[in-house]
């Protein structure tokens, strides 16, 4: 490693090098799972020292909950962000699903994450993943009361079973994207999904936007 890169990474302020660290440790936590990843896997990748790690995230705990929070925040941004606004409802629950695609490409790491996180069943990581899932099912939930309530949706739809299952049904786009599915296929199951949180027919039309 030549002088200049030490160097250059002396002069990153602490805010940044943090940011840099977090980067690192997202794609070691993609790469070796949320169980496995350590501070050693983070300072790998950032050409740093272990002790420059733990200088920023103490305890693994301190590096896991940095890593999750990370995840949880593009959680909500991108549900809120992709059911919100004047959209149409099937427009606003395509969209959220066309963005886990998407994501999957463009965010594999991220994704990997979550993925991983989402499966956890473990004492110190599945409560907060719960509690992260009921905010989301909200979100989704509300854009579907909406739509009962613009008589886009059936009355006699339990809103909050086709919530959960509807979110569930992102996992399967973003394993759909790893898997090398074709966009077909992809196309055809997040239809899929819209059509059953909406309780609509395989072969019945969407509802034309307002």
């Amino acid at each position: 490693m030549t002088i200049a890169a030490r160097t250059a990474r002396t002069r990153l302020t602490p805010q940044a090098r943090r940011a840099q660290l977090l980067d690192c440790a997202l794609a070691a936590f993609a790469e070796h799972g949320v169980a496995r990843a350590t501070h050693s896997h983070v300072a790998e990748r950032a050409g740093v020292s272990v002790p420059a790690v733990h200088s920023y995230f103490r305890t693994r705990d301190d590096l896991v909950a940095a890593v999750l929070g990370e995840v949880e925040v593009y959680l909500i941004e991108i549900v809120s962000r992709s059911l919100g606004g004047p959209k149409a409802v099937h427009e606003a629950l395509e969209a959220l699903a066309v963005n886990f695609s998407r994501d999957a490409k463009e965010k594999p790491d991220m994704m990997k994450v979550w993925l991983d996180w989402s499966t956890g069943v473990r004492a110190d990581v599945w409560p907060r993943y719960m509690d992260v899932l009921e905010r989301l099912h909200a979100i989704a939930q509300k854009v579907l009361e909406r739509g009962m309530g613009e008589g886009v949706i059936p009355p006699d739809l339990s809103v909050k079973a086709a919530a959960r299952v509807y979110l569930g049904g992102g996992h399967t786009v973003a394993l759909m994207q790893f898997s090398g599915a074709t966009p077909p296929e992809i196309d055809a199951v997040i239809g899929h999904l819209v059509r059953t949180a909406m309780g609509i027919g395989p072969g019945a039309p969407l509802p034309a936007a307002g």
